[in-house]
């Protein structure tokens, strides 16, 4: 099993203790150049992608239409086991009976993501052990029963220093 964990790509704003305003954040047109930029070069490494999984946010939905363009022979599904308030252990539990030969890429908000991240690599999952940057990928390998390892951990200003 191959998991992506993929941050939504710069947005408009800052974070709003206002839950509506919050959602409706949209992608700047910045933000998602820099997206398509880092995916053209993800895609050099990992062809195929066989569910795109993405947080409800408009933001997160902007970054999964985004991410589909590149792998059109995906499946797109929405996942209120990734909205931003979800307890990460919801998502972990979720993704114990996805089948284990799959390619899952995970699209949402951190620091949601990472927590998930540091469950699965068994870590504590409160403690920082890192951030995802806005359009940042993160990849694991492995399984539930197995353990995941940390295949790739990167951002998307060293994908564009490599492609310049």
């Amino acid at each position: 099993m191959k998991l992506i964990f993929i941050r939504h790509g710069l947005a408009e704003g800052h974070f709003s203790f206002n839950q509506e305003a919050d959602f409706e954040r949209v992608l700047t047109p910045e933000g998602i150049e820099r997206l398509n930029e880092t995916l053209i070069e993800f895609k050099k490494s990992l062809k195929k992608i066989d569910v795109i999984f993405s947080s409800p946010l408009a933001r997160a939905v902007q970054t999964a239409e985004i991410v589909y363009s590149h792998y059109e022979n995906s499946d797109l599904e929405l996942m209120s086991d990734l909205d931003i308030l979800d307890d990460p252990r919801h998502l972990v539990e979720y993704i114990s009976f996805l089948p284990t030969d799959g390619v899952y890429a995970f699209i949402g908000h951190d620091p949601h993501l990472t927590r998930v991240i540091a469950a699965l690599l068994a870590l504590h999952p409160e403690h920082d052990f890192m951030k995802l940057k806005k359009g940042g990928i993160c990849v694991l390998e492995g399984g539930m029963w197995d353990g995941f390892s940390l295949e790739l951990l990167i951002s998307p200003k060293f994908l564009r220093q490599l492609k310049d």
